[in-house]
This record gives C-alpha cells, structure tokens and sequence, in this order.
C-alpha cells in the first residue's frame, strides 16, 4: 500500500477527498458518462452531499447512439437526493469518427438527420431548441471544446468565483489518462488529485488512483446503482479490464465496436443506418487493418484482390 495512504485504503482516500472538495467550493458539479467509474464517483459525492446538507450539478453529454442500458441508468442517477440540476445535453456536438473516410466526423442529434437518429431526443434534455448557452456554444463545436466553456458559463450563471467539476477517471485505464492527472499542471492548493483548467475552475479526479477491482467492490460492497451494460459485456466474455461503454467510433474506442452488434443487435442495426463506416470498424476492428493484430490479407487473394475487397466494404 502506497505510504502517503498510512493505514487507508483508496475508498477511505476518495471520501476524505470528496469532504474536502466540499468543504472549500461551493458550486461543484460532477460531469458523468453512464460508465462505471463516473457512476461510483457520483454516488459516493451523492453520501458525502447528504451528510452535509450539500447540493451539486451534473453535466451529462448524450451521444444519441448509446447502449439501452446506459440511458437507463442515467435516468436512475437523477434520481439522486442531493441533485440541483442535472444538465442533460442532447446537442449537435462535432464527434470523431475513425471508421470511415467518408465521414470522419459524425454530429449526434444533427437536425438534417433526424429522420436516422438511433432513439428519440428525451423530452427533458437540454438540445438546440432550448439551450441558454447563448455565444458559449457553437453549432457543431468538439465536445471537449463545450466541456472548456460550460463551468465559464455555470460560473457566471450563479455568481461565483470559484467552481470544481469532479470527473471520473483512473490513472491506470491509459496512458493519456495518467498523464492527464500526472504531468504539466497547476493544481489546487498542492492536491495531486486536482488540475487548473482555467482562473477560478478546477477538475478534480477523487478516484484517480483506483483499480477496476475497487470499482466493482465498491458496487458489491455499498449496493451501488450501475450500467447493466457490463453485466452483458461480462457474459459475453469480456474481462473486467477491458469493458468500455463511452461512445465506440476514435480510435480508442473502436476496438470494442464489434460488441454492439452481440449485446443489443436492435441499436446496432440503427446505427449501421447512422454512422458511417460502423460496420467495417466492427468487422476489423481487431485486425492489423485498424493497427491492431489479428488478421493479415488472405491467402487465397493478391493485394490487389484484397485492396479491392476492403474498398468495397466499407460501404
């Protein structure tokens, strides 16, 4: 056990960062993914607000083509006690899209393609018919552009000074993950869980240092809400490790695209209609041809056959 913990463990480590947080901001908010590591982080922050008669916010952005499962639990997560308002985002946000050539961006919830969308647009989301965000958001900005302005807005919307966002991640899920929270960064007051993203806003990332395994033990162990989603990856032979629910179509994510198909093949077919390139990033998404291993071009074809092949498939 890490020494800077003495005799805690990393759940008694989260609630003692989660106090403190409270403690010193008075508007906080808590941006959640329907995964399992934002869930968890949000229901201990959920307790923790409980006990100190404390209220906070969420920013949740819909993707449109997410997993049944998923929106059900976002909607179990409103049911939170100590949420304020649940900012629940169904706007055209430019996404990547490193399936297909023809379209290597692809915008949830764009308007032109209404007639393609995966679900319905949820009647209690906040979309381009009734945002307040005013020149704060620009049709068809980067997502993570958006996740830079919105706590600048949220500041001016309440009056304050100061604001944190909790987010969800662990240090050990990538590369990019443990750099975001390692290196290059101005923190709060000396907290090695903390980053200044710009005067007065913060992220804070109280579970940084957890392991999938505390995740589910934290679930087992409390009775925790989350996406049943993970309990069809388990079946269907995924390892705990490598379970993955955000949005499958950069070049991350992709590599589970294949899932999609298997656990709700009814979602799957829509999204075939609506992302261009799916089916091809589910077909190879585990072969060289994705720069991953796992297939090389058949023997039966030349290179020019197979060139031809692979053209033609993706659509």
């Amino acid at each position: 056990m890490p020494k800077r913990y003495l005799d805690k463990n990393v759940y008694d480590a989260a609630i003692e960062r989660l106090y403190y947080i409270f403690n010193e901001f008075e508007l906080i908010y808590f941006s959640v993914s329907g995964g399992k590591d934002s869930s968890v982080m949000v229901q201990l922050g959920n307790i923790i607000a409980k006990d100190l008669n404390r209220k906070f916010d969420i920013f949740y952005v819909d993707y449109e083509a997410q997993y049944k499962q998923t929106i059900n639990h976002i909607y179990e997560l409103k049911q939170l006690s100590q949420i304020h308002n649940f900012y629940h985002l169904t706007m055209p946000f430019n996404s990547w899209n490193s399936n297909s050539i023809f379209q290597p961006h692809w915008t949830p919830w764009e308007e032109k393609e209404k007639e393609k969308w995966v679900r319905n647009m949820p009647s209690d989301s906040i979309n381009i018919y009734n945002h307040q965000f005013g020149d704060y958001f620009n049709y068809g900005e980067e997502v993570e552009s958006f996740m830079y302005k919105f706590p600048k807005w949220l500041m001016g919307k309440k009056n304050k000074k100061k604001i944190a966002c909790l987010v969800g991640i662990r240090a050990d899920e990538s590369l990019n993950r443990f750099r975001s929270i390692a290196f290059g960064k101005s923190l709060y007051k000396d907290k090695v869980y903390s980053t200044q993203i710009a005067k007065g806003i913060f992220n804070f990332y109280p579970i940084y240092d957890w392991k999938t395994q505390d995740i589910w033990g934290c679930v087992a162990k409390h009775d925790l809400l989350y996406n049943k989603t993970y309990d069809l990856m388990y079946k269907n032979g995924v390892s705990i490790h490598d379970q993955r629910i955000c949005q499958p179509y950069g070049c991350d994510q992709r590599v589970s695209l294949h899932q999609w198909a298997v656990l709700e093949p009814e979602t799957w077919s829509k999204i075939v209609n609506r992302v261009s390139g799916a089916n091809f990033g589910n077909i190879y998404c585990k072969s060289s041809l994705l720069g991953h291993n796992g297939t090389e071009k058949p023997s039966h074809m030349t290179w020019q056959e197979y060139s031809i092949f692979l053209l033609e498939s993706m659509g």
